[in-house]
């Protein structure tokens, strides 16, 4: 009876361990369950047979999304990136059990778009938003160069920096056009984040006008904003500071306020 229940015990771990195993290699690897793909410069984009795709559109997304890229201290100009279309796909469920209910994931060198695109305009829309594709191309995109530097295993849902340097630097890059205005001024974006209700920004925020995101990628992004252009400081340096979120967001608040020289 003891040799059945351990041979029992040792088919079921050897089962869990081939059905976990099989599925960390599809998360990683899922070419085989999309039926298209083009290649495109530094690019591998997948979508499904029944997709209506406009490459010449995709590929001017591809092209504004890495000139934007190419800027920040974290690109690599060897590195491809994959990107699977695969809101319609049985993948975009598997890949789900990572958890989170985003619009779209870099997972190693993997760009998953979750949500359906509108490539005419330019955007991703939701019930609450309108995103920007070439934003959120960018995002992903430095999510996947920040594996690439500081290693995957250092950028993983089980161990990564705080919040809001891991998702603040992302948004940083992608949000650079808009940083660059003529009208935008940081002082006055950490004043309209201190000043706005505890309601309005408990857990999403208007980053810009129509999308609402998370409220630490906002708070993450002017931070980093603060630490990046107004001290001087690197990623490198960003993530090497042992200063707490706290810390660091009082003395932005301090050079907002104007009483830091």
């Amino acid at each position: 009876m003891k040799k059945i229940i351990k041979r029992t015990i040792a088919g079921t771990l050897l089962f869990a361990f081939v059905a976990i195993t099989g599925l960390v290699a599809l998360i990683f690897y899922p070419q085989a369950m999309f039926a298209n793909k083009f290649e495109y410069k530094q690019f591998e984009v997948y979508y499904d047979k029944d997709y209506d795709m406009d490459k010449a559109a995709f590929q001017t997304l591809l092209d504004d999304a890495y000139q934007i890229v190419e800027q920040c201290e974290l690109h690599n100009p060897d590195f491809k990136y994959q990107v699977f279309l695969a809101h319609n796909n049985l993948f975009n469920k598997i890949e789900g059990l990572q958890g989170g209910d985003v619009l779209a994931r870099a997972t190693a060198w993997n760009i998953i778009v979750k949500k359906e695109i509108d490539l005419k305009s330019n955007r991703m829309y939701t019930d609450r938003s309108v995103i920007d594709l070439t934003v959120l191309m960018v995002h992903e995109m430095v999510h996947i160069l920040q594996a690439d530097r500081y290693g995957l295993l250092n950028f993983s849902p089980l161990k990564h920096p705080p919040m809001w340097k891991l998702e603040g630097y992302p948004e940083y890059v992608a949000r650079s056009s808009y940083l660059n205005s003529a009208s935008y001024d940081l002082r006055q974006e950490i004043q309209r984040f201190v000043s706005a209700d505890e309601a309005s920004k408990y857990e999403t925020f208007e980053a810009v006008a129509g999308h609402f995101m998370p409220t630490y990628y906002f708070k993450g992004r002017i931070m980093v904003e603060y630490l990046m252009n107004i001290k001087g400081m690197t990623y490198d340096d960003i993530l090497k500071d042992p200063r707490t979120e706290e810390a660091v967001f009082n003395e932005m608040l301090e050079w907002a306020e104007g009483s830091e020289k």
